[in-house]
């Protein structure tokens, strides 16, 4: 059962995230021990692959065409990395969330989550981390399959975000109804420090 979350995390990475509604409140999270050791690949996201685990969050690395370097066959086949962190509902075995650490393309740190369809919009994703602190992450983009909120990180909640074990992400349905969900998100200070390697190594490379 571990190794088909784990390839069903894997396989939605560079996808938008493939569910619809919102169901009841039963959450699974897969942890380091359950995925594949660092290199690990899967077969059918040949271009990614697992460079580490991190408590509950995995380095997924790939090499993601990036509409802003068009005619560059160098810049387009960079390797970028992400942390992840799927919460999967239990019952139906279906990735419902997914919380998201990458550097954006100015270099900023951006928090991103993955969620239903069928939420109000206008109300975005509550992001609540074990100090009490609230981030209010508003949607960007949502699809038949999917909506995605993101927030830039600054220093403080970066300290934040580290320090913290838990943290609860909060949505509403249409009907205002608040859906709540609880991510353990340890291992946290290991994978961000994991991911600024990653990124130092890819500006050298550049320069």
């Amino acid at each position: 059962m571990f190794m088909r979350l784990r390839r069903l995390f894997l396989a939605t990475f560079f996808a938008s995230l493939v569910c619809g509604g919102l169901p009841a409140t039963s959450w699974a999270q897969t942890t380091s021990a359950e995925k594949a050791p660092p290199g690990a690949q899967d077969p059918k996201q040949p271009n990614t692959r697992v460079a580490g685990g991190y408590g509950n969050w995995t380095l997924l690395c790939g090499k993601e065409e990036d509409p802003n370097t068009e005619g560059d066959a160098q810049a387009a086949e960079e390797e970028r990395c992400s942390l992840v962190l799927p919460l999967i509902e239990k019952k139906t075995q279906k990735l419902i969330f997914r919380v998201i650490l990458v550097y954006g393309p100015k270099g900023r740190l951006v928090l991103r989550v993955d969620g239903p369809t069928g939420v109000a919009l206008q109300r975005g994703v509550q992001f609540a981390t074990d100090s009490g602190k609230v981030y209010g992450l508003p949607f960007q983009t949502c699809l038949p399959m999917g909506c995605k909120a993101l927030y830039l990180v600054t220093d403080e909640m970066r300290q934040d975000l580290s320090k913290s074990t838990k943290a609860t992400i909060v949505v509403y349905a249409l009907n205002g109804k608040q859906i709540q969900t609880v991510a353990e998100i340890k291992g946290l200070p290991l994978g961000l420090e994991a991911l600024d390697k990653k990124r130092t190594a890819l500006v050298e490379k550049k320069n």
